[in-house]
């Protein structure tokens, strides 16, 4: 009994210390590691802390949403900006007021200013900017209207009525018709590219109104030619031309047969140069030529000769080293221009199983990271790329490209233009491309090279399909 009491007393102040201590202790705490974007001090950590957002949710969206078996939506660009984004965006952009912002720093802080929607901040921070420009450096006050034009163009969601007002002011105080008539065209191709159909008929119309004032000195000038990236003004005029036909009027021409939809699109031409309707630039009407490849897959594809007669038929015409990114980078793998077109392909051959694919690819003396490989090794490595994008059905044919080597010490490996492309190559006007498609239609007969977005193109294959049904 005694030993028990010692043993009690001596437990009870080793208890008393355990509940000291356990009531001295704090649960833990984790710390606070949001970023304080309100304390940022320059308008580009707080664009950079907006992008870091916007990245984040794209991550997880592609983490959760397969996008590849959605077409892009036509009016994206109209869409807002995800909450989140505008939310970091007017925290951080809170502390600075547009009045103190330096015209110099115009484009970091107009771009966060749209993105925190303080557009109104926008706009005065921009005549500010003008304003401050020498009064006759007509070139420095066009740069900052080109850079105001382009942030109002990507800004989400797109500000296309800013952005037609500084170019419509451009257009009204310009003697110069030619530079006019490059101004509509921008507009017009940001207006298509958001989806927006009214203002883009709309611009074609006053750009076509100021090409039928041109005279023909102007349409023969080296401004002019150099229009539409160096194709000429006049592929600018048949493009807005072909907006006011609209695509209703083009497809009921397509229901006639090809060659009718193709003496309209001449037409158009005519209308837009002056020139023979003839003298279209875009292969519409032309037959296309037979495929020819050293590997086909499957190896009976290319028996009888493709496009096969009959069908309706999808010739894309692909490069694996655009498709891989350059392997010298730490980033090298699929691009998203190969991506997006062969998700489209993908969509289009579940939506029209009885359309043929061809793929047209051809060898380069290296695959990716492999050393050079021979031409069969080649194709098959192509094959195992296209098979990973599963388009169904799709036939590709592989050519082994001719070369020639520079002497040594250079070596370096020089290729010859290829039998497919040069059948494709319509005259100097259009060129094949990594990334060209035609669509052919039962006759052997292109109907178009020219609009080949996928909601435009379903449209196009619908009326060949109706077309075909009805045995025309």
């Amino acid at each position: 009994m005694r030993q028990m009491k010692i043993s009690l007393a001596l437990l009870v102040p080793s208890a008393v210390l355990c509940t000291m201590s356990a009531s001295a202790q704090t649960r833990f705490q984790w710390p606070d590691t949001s970023e304080h974007v309100a304390h940022y001090a320059s308008m580009e950590e707080c664009l950079a802390a907006a992008g870091r957002v916007t990245g984040s949710i794209m991550r997880r969206r592609e983490l959760t949403e397969w996008h590849d078996t959605m077409p892009r939506d036509p009016r994206e660009a109209l869409e807002p900006q995800p909450e989140p984004v505008t939310q970091v965006s007017s925290k951080c952009a809170a502390q600075f007021a547009e009045a103190k912002v330096d015209v110099h720093d115009f484009a970091p802080a107009m771009k966060l200013f749209l993105a925190a929607g303080r557009d109104s901040d926008a706009a005065t921070l921009l005549e500010r900017r003008i304003a401050a420009a020498p009064p006759r450096s007509a070139r420095e006050r066009g740069a900052v209207v080109d850079s105001a034009v382009e942030l109002y163009t990507n800004a989400k969601p797109s500000r296309l009525d800013a952005a037609e007002g500084l170019l419509m002011h451009r257009a009204r105080t310009s003697t110069d018709r030619v530079e006019r008539m490059k101004t509509y065209f921008s507009l017009l191709v940001a207006s298509r590219n958001a989806g927006d159909t009214a203002r883009t008929v709309r611009i074609a119309r006053m750009l076509v109104g100021i090409a039928d004032s041109l005279t023909v000195p102007e349409r023969q000038s080296d401004e002019f030619e150099r229009l539409f990236d160096g194709n000429g003004g006049q592929l600018m005029i048949y493009d807005a031309l072909d907006e006011l036909t609209g695509l209703k009027a083009r497809m009921d021409s397509l229901r006639k047969s090809t060659a009718a939809y193709a003496a309209l699109e001449r037409g158009n031409w005519s209308i837009a140069t002056g020139e023979r309707p003839e003298a279209l630039q875009i292969p519409i009407g032309q037959r296309a030529a037979p495929l020819s490849a050293d590997f086909w897959f499957p190896s009976t594809a290319g028996s009888p000769p493709r496009p096969t007669r009959g069908r309706i038929a999808l010739v894309l015409f692909l490069e694996h080293t655009d498709c891989i990114g350059m392997p010298s980078t730490d980033d090298a793998g699929p691009t998203t221009q190969c991506t997006m077109r062969m998700a489209e392909l993908r969509r289009l051959a579940h939506r029209f199983p009885s359309v043929e694919i061809d793929i047209v690819m051809s060898t380069h003396g290296q695959f990716m990271y492999l050393p050079p490989t021979s031409p069969a090794e080649e194709a098959t490595l192509i094959k195992q790329m296209v098979d990973s994008y599963q388009v169904p059905e799709a036939v590709l044919g592989v050519t082994s490209t001719p070369f020639w080597r520079l002497p040594d010490p250079d070596s370096r490996r020089v290729e010859k233009i290829l039998p497919n492309v040069a059948r494709y190559d319509f005259g100097k006007s259009w060129k094949v491309g990594s990334g060209s498609m035609f669509l052919v239609d039962p006759d052997g007969l292109i109907a178009d090279a020219w609009r080949l977005g996928e909601d435009e193109l379903g449209h196009f294959i619908e009326v060949l399909m109706q077309r075909q049904n009805k045995g025309n």
